[in-house]
């Protein structure tokens, strides 16, 4: 099958796209970088050139892919579009505000939206909004199934969140359903002694408690008094929460060294008295002689063990997620009536059920823990509790031991009790799961383990604030979920995306949006879902209602009629983005200690160096899924590993490691320090010594300190040595490397495979231009650059080769990104050129005056004259220096000489925020970002030409006018609160300089 390029134009919403497709007609060959223009008009021609192109292709995968993506790119399927986390604040939506938000949704390009009633709009001094239907009534439910039903009316796919607000419950989940804590009293008993009276209750909360076990040991007389407790062991035990942002916890496995007989008891020597308490609680028993220490040990409810955030009518308790009876009886009293709702849009338009966030920490106990932890741990926990009330029992590190099995037991109950059966109910519906089931809050779960039993692995990642969430670590955690993906099988990574606490209509959309979900996507995310999408009936007002959270955009967003081109853009990432499997050199083992989280990619915790990436996976994974086959680590779904990491620490599970030895033996290279002992009681101390055996085998017996490199079956072990060195001395060289840009410049990549097709996703953070040389481990191909703003793709004409490697030159804006396409073969598009980026020369300086004409409905002037471009907070009148909407600037010019045939693009120097141009009433296009330049050359005519560029600014210059207003006089209407005459004014307007200029090759 011959393969042809041709270029053409696809015509977008206000701005023309370029690209090339493939071709197979018999005609003449179109010469690459050639162009022919399509417009609206002969758009069907274009289609049937793209379904000969797809029936030619039959049968031939790499023509298929190729194909797959020319078309994805030019128009996202569903799959890949943009969704929202649609707010349906304290209820208070009615049948006009649905349908209007979900048509709206469908017209700009979205995907679909994620039903989520809640409250939050008075958080953070804001104001409470109306209590519209609660959450599960009858009048709610008529509107949750009239938004179904248009939502399948117009072509998109829902989410459900199963409740209102988050921790999963509600006012029908009783004490005995609720999320629990372990409590304890203790009191000191001298015998001998005939004992019986009530001992102390232990703390309680909402007067709930139930008795676990009474115990009592002897206390030691000969105890040394400068003995250390048991490090972090309310840590250790879950009674004191961790850090809220996915905290490395490794720290729980390690104290200070043991010393002999500094144990309060052994567990021969701890009395279990349980029996000998009567159901008021009194404690009748014969005291042997000695001082002796009884623990009384309950359960009660847990400190944050409530709905948070919910809609008034929804308060009570969250339920428990180690408890799948109580998971079941919340399913069948609520989520079974809203599936039986659904209908037949059960499993097609309502597609994805949700749980939010999971803020119960700390959350240590449920009933049957006790039974629980024997069938997963293989021994009685009894004689070990007193280790839960700081004790030391046996020794120091078989406490710490227990401690590890107790913290794992809680990390399975919520994975076999809570997220396995959400995900089989509602498969048994022909639904799907997305919950928020791996943190990023330090409750006691392996989280990527969670996440794994997501359909459709979902985080989250914040914009910038100036007051919450400082730095990446408090803002991205997409890897997790990505690596969930990859290492369990799933197709998409979700994530909660663009979420702040401070800005209200304040965050840039270039250099605060953009880069946050460029960055969000070199993490691995495919698919965002926009916090938050506030539904606001007309009766609210503009702006309307708004979650006191989160970037607020919805129909009632200032720039949503200019919104399409962003929208755009994020569906064309994420569509490369889904595509084909995640390439990556290294895979972590993250351990399987509980509670677990994989931080954000630059954590590194594999040491793979920049240049290289890495999945995470989980010891499930690596015993379930992970073999050795055809030279590589490999998982069922095709993703595969050079090389497997583990973490510096000499203990480790010995199941993991049985596991680990038999993949060396078929071929693999690990890269592990030399293990001493297990994690875990069970089975010690014999676990204890098969490990030591296997480590023999592994490293031999003699131990070094030195890095060891050993062969083993047929692959090899390394030990002291980081990924990036065991690659390098592979010969494995980075995946992708840049160099020439400014210092402390962050660029960074991702890299998927479809087919022969190598796509690369390349984004800077940078506020300033640059120009880098990236190289590529690919050769042999021709890379193709496909912007995701523009839509333009074209093939390099700058690159070179050397030692299976590609560097192009490439030039990016402000914040700039580019995805880099390796498919065809190299010979047929060399290099021709030194660069790839157009040069755009000045030729025309459109200075001077501009009539600038206002919306008057929202305060502004009918038309102000402007003898320089300022930004409109610099103007003395108040309708302008307060004006918030769309303002537009108008001027003529006249074209330059020879203007026809030229590629002629208005340079519009500063814009804020976003602006459409227009030439002659027909519109060039929308421009949101840097260098906010468009093409006008279809549009000039000869002679004089009439300019119009409409301008769109944010909310808050206006609503902050309006502060200083009496009520009556104020133009516009939220609860939002933050915005007062005292906040700084947002520049406004076009601020230029404009330039006409001439485009022409590199």
């Amino acid at each position: 099958m011959s393969r042809r390029t041709i270029k053409q134009i696809i015509k977008q919403p206000g701005i023309s796209r370029e690209l090339p497709i493939s071709s197979t007609d018999s005609g003449a060959r179109v010469k690459p970088h050639s162009s022919c223009t399509f417009t609206a008009a002969n758009s069907f021609a274009w289609l049937g050139i793209a379904l000969l192109c797809l029936l030619t292709a039959i049968g031939c995968r790499a023509e298929d892919t190729q194909l797959a993506l020319e078309q994805g790119w030019a128009n996202p399927p569903r799959s890949a579009r943009l969704r929202a986390y649609w707010w349906w604040l304290n209820g208070n939506v009615t049948r006009e505000s649905i349908t209007r938000d979900l048509e709206e949704m469908k017209a700009k390009g979205w995907g679909g939206a994620l039903i989520c009633d809640a409250g939050g709009a008075s958080q953070d001094g804001n104001a409470p909004v109306p209590h519209g239907p609660t959450f599960f009534s009858p009048e709610w439910r008529e509107l949750y199934k009239h938004a179904l039903h248009e939502a399948a009316r117009l072509g998109l796919e829902m989410s459900l969140n199963i409740q209102s607000g988050w921790n999963l419950g509600g006012p029908m989940v009783t004490a005995d359903d609720a999320a629990k804590k372990l409590v304890y009293s203790e009191l000191t008993i001298t015998g001998p002694t005939n004992y019986s009276a009530v001992l102390p209750m232990p703390a309680l909360r909402d007067h709930y408690g139930r008795d676990i076990a009474v115990l009592a040991y002897r206390i030691r007389d000969d105890l040394p008094s400068n003995r250390p407790p048991i490090q972090n062991w309310r840590e250790k035990a879950i009674y004191s929460a961790l850090h809220f942002s996915a905290p490395k916890t490794a720290f729980l496995l390690e104290d200070v060294p043991g010393k002999p007989n500094e144990q309060d008891a052994d567990t021969g020597d701890v009395l279990d008295l349980t029996s000998h308490l009567d159901k008021d609680g009194a404690l009748r028993w014969d005291v042997p002689a000695g001082n002796w220490q009884v623990l009384r040990f309950c359960y009660t409810i847990g400190d944050h063990s409530y709905v948070s955030t919910s809609s008034d009518g929804w308060k009570g308790y969250a339920l428990d997620v180690l408890d799948a009876g109580a998971f079941k009886r919340y399913w069948d009293a609520v989520v079974e009536p809203l599936i039986a709702d659904a209908g037949p849009l059960a499993g097609t338009t309502l597609k994805y059920l949700h749980t939010d966030s999971w803020e119960v920490e700390p959350l240590n106990w449920t009933p049957k823990f006790r039974e629980q932890f024997r069938k997963y741990r293989g021994y009685d926990m009894l004689p070990w509790m007193p280790v839960l009330a700081g004790r030391i029992i046996n020794s120091r590190e078989e406490s710490n031991r227990f401690l590890d099995d107790f913290r794992k037991t809680l990390g399975d109950l919520a994975v076999d009790e809570h997220y396995v059966p959400f995900r089989e109910w509602a498969h048994q519906h022909g639904l799907e799961i997305h919950p928020e089931s791996g943190g990023p809050h330090a409750v006691p779960i392996d989280a990527q383990r969670c996440l794994g039993q997501d359909d459709a692995p979902m985080s989250e990642f914040w914009a910038w604030s100036w007051r919450h969430r400082i730095g990446d670590s408090n803002r991205f955690f997409v890897k997790q979920p990505a690596s969930a993906a990859h290492t369990y099988g799933h197709r998409y990574v979700l994530a909660e995306g663009f979420t702040t606490i401070g800005p209200h209509w304040q965050s840039r959309i270039w250099e605060n949006l953009k880069p946050s979900f460029d960055h969000a996507c070199t993490e691995g995310l495919n698919r965002l879902v926009w916090h938050a999408f506030v539904c606001s009936p007309v009766s609210m007002g503009m702006p309307g209602q708004q979650y006191f959270a989160g970037t607020h955009f919805n129909p009632n967003t200032t720039w949503w009629d200019k919104s399409g081109p962003f929208i755009s853009y994020i569906n064309r990432c994420q569509f490369l983005l889904q595509r084909g499997l995640f390439v990556a050199d290294a895979l972590y083992y993250y351990g399987d200690h509980v509670p677990n989280f994989a931080q954000l990619r630059s954590s590194d915790p594999a040491k793979v160096g920049e240049g290289y990436d890495y999945d995470v996976i989980t010891e499930e994974a690596v015993l379930k899924r992970l073999s050795f086959q055809k030279g590589r680590l490999t998982l069922p779904d095709g993703m595969s590993y050079r090389v497997l990491v583990l973490p510096d620490r000499d203990m480790i599970s010995l199941p993991l490691l049985k596991k680990v030895e038999q993949l060396i033996r078929d071929g693999a290279t690990v890269i592990m320090t030399r293990p001493d002992k297990t994690d875990s009681l069970t089975g010690y101390p014999e676990s204890d010594t098969e490990v030591r055996q296997i480590a023999d085998q592994l490293f031999g017996k003699e131990k070094s300190v030195d890095p060891v490199k050993r062969a083993f079956g047929k692959g090899q072990v390394f030990s002291g040595e980081t990924a990036r060195s065991v690659l390098m001395t592979e010969g494995v060289k980075p995946d992708f490397e840049f160099a020439g840009a400014s210092p402390e410049t962050e660029i960074d990549y991702f890299h998927r495979r479809e087919g022969d097709a190598e796509i690369y996703f390349v984004a800077s953070r940078a506020k300033q231009p640059e120009s880098i040389r990236a190289t590529f481990r690919i050769t042999s191909k021709a890379p193709e650059l496909w912007d995701p703003v523009s839509g333009e793709r074209t093939f390099a004409q700058a690159y070179t080769e050397a030692n299976g490697r590609t560097t192009i030159p490439l030039d990016l804006p402000p914040c700039g990104s580019v995805f880099v396409v390796f498919r065809q073969p190299v010979a047929d598009h060399p290099a021709t050129r030194e660069s790839n980026s157009p040069n755009f020369s000045a030729v025309q300086d459109l200075s001077g005056p501009w009539t600038v004409d206002f919306d008057t409905k929202w305060g502004g002037p009918a038309s102000a004259k402007f003898d320089r471009l300022v930004s409109w907070t610099d103007r003395p009148e108040s309708g302008i220096k307060y004006y918030s909407g769309t303002a537009v600037y108008r001027k003529t010019f006249e074209a330059p000489a020879g203007a026809q045939g030229k590629s002629l693009w208005l340079d519009l120097g500063d814009v804020r925020e976003l602006a459409e141009v227009k030439v002659n009433g027909q519109s060039c296009g929308i421009t949101w970002s840097p260098p906010f330049r468009v093409d006008i050359s279809r549009a000039l005519k000869s002679g004089v030409n009439e300019l119009a560029v409409e301008v769109v600014n944010f909310w808050p210059n206006r609503i902050i006018g309006d502060a200083s207003l009496p009520e009556d006089q104020r133009l516009t209407r939220t609860n939002i609160r933050k915005l007062t005459r005292d906040t700084p004014l947002m520049e406004s307007g076009l601020l230029g300089p404009v330039k006409l200029m001439e485009r022409s090759s590199p």
